[in-house]
């Protein structure tokens, strides 16, 4: 059977989000969409692709306060615009990549996941399992879900990679987000930060205790948050972060070419 490979289309990457604004990226994600066609008449394999919220997820969150629960009339309003606008985001990556002839089937975290505080206890996968089999590409996105204790919380994209990744045995997951991997320091703000080429259980805790967190609004922590969710839950399968923005990555990354980035082994 064909490799099953899982993409994140970061919500930095995609959207607006360093400016917070509620706009796509549309030429970015038109690039992406190409790219990832191209690499997909080239050579076999099964796909997931998860994106990114952006502000259309954090900015709600924040704005409305519901990331500790949803009780009050103003925070049930949050919840449902927060639940709309992510959809609308997906909308817009699932008709681009549809533009360019792939098979992209959305699926909305809200309606096939349950939390209980902020943990998966229930995660429907048998129709993404169908679907893949049959060739097409299962989108799934960071969202607002049910949740037990809660009434609703967060499910990060980069939570939905893992559980899925865990799952179906995916052989490795690309990170496509606005820098090309893991630095000492931010490279935006620092010209003198490195690249670390590789995370593994020998480095870690000293790279973790480097990483800031998200300079932009971010729920899930930046950076820092995504690494603690991989280590958690991407037991034996690799992954590599590397900069969305730069032309012919994600055609790279997916036919096992070269790109500049972090590799993560844990």
């Amino acid at each position: 059977m064909a490799d099953l490979y899982i993409i994140k289309l970061g919500g930095s990457a995609i959207t607006e989000k360093e400016g917070n604004k509620f706009e796509a990226k549309k030429a970015v994600l038109e690039r992406i969409a190409s790219e990832i066609k191209r690499a997909l008449d080239e050579k076999e394999f099964k796909l997931i692709i998860v994106h990114g919220a952006g502000p259309f997820g954090h900015t709600n969150v924040v704005e409305y306060d519901i990331n500790n629960g949803v009780y009050s009339d103003r925070q049930k309003e949050g919840l449902a615009k927060t639940i709309k606008d992510c959809n609308l985001l997906d909308s817009i990556v699932v008709g681009t990549l549809k533009k360019v002839g792939l098979d992209a089937i959305p699926f909305d975290p809200n309606k096939i996941v349950e939390q209980d505080n902020k943990k998966i206890v229930k995660f429907e996968t048998e129709e993404i399992k169908g679907e893949i089999a049959e060739g097409n590409i299962p989108v799934l996105f960071g969202q607002m879900v049910p949740d037990k204790s809660l009434n609703a919380s967060v499910i990060s994209g980069d939570t939905v990679i893992g559980f899925l990744a865990k799952k179906f045995g995916a052989k490795k997951v690309f990170l496509g987000t606005d820098v090309a991997g893991i630095y000492n320091a931010d490279p935006k703000k620092n010209p003198n930060a490195k690249r670390i080429p590789l995370i593994d259980k020998s480095n870690f805790e000293e790279v973790i205790a480097q990483t800031d967190e998200a300079g932009t609004v971010d729920v899930t922590g930046g950076m820092k948050g995504k690494l603690e969710k991989l280590q958690e839950m991407l037991q034996g399968t690799t992954a590599l972060i590397f900069d969305a923005s730069k032309e012919e990555s994600f055609y790279k990354v997916l036919t096992g070419k070269e790109v500049e980035g972090t590799e993560i082994r844990l």
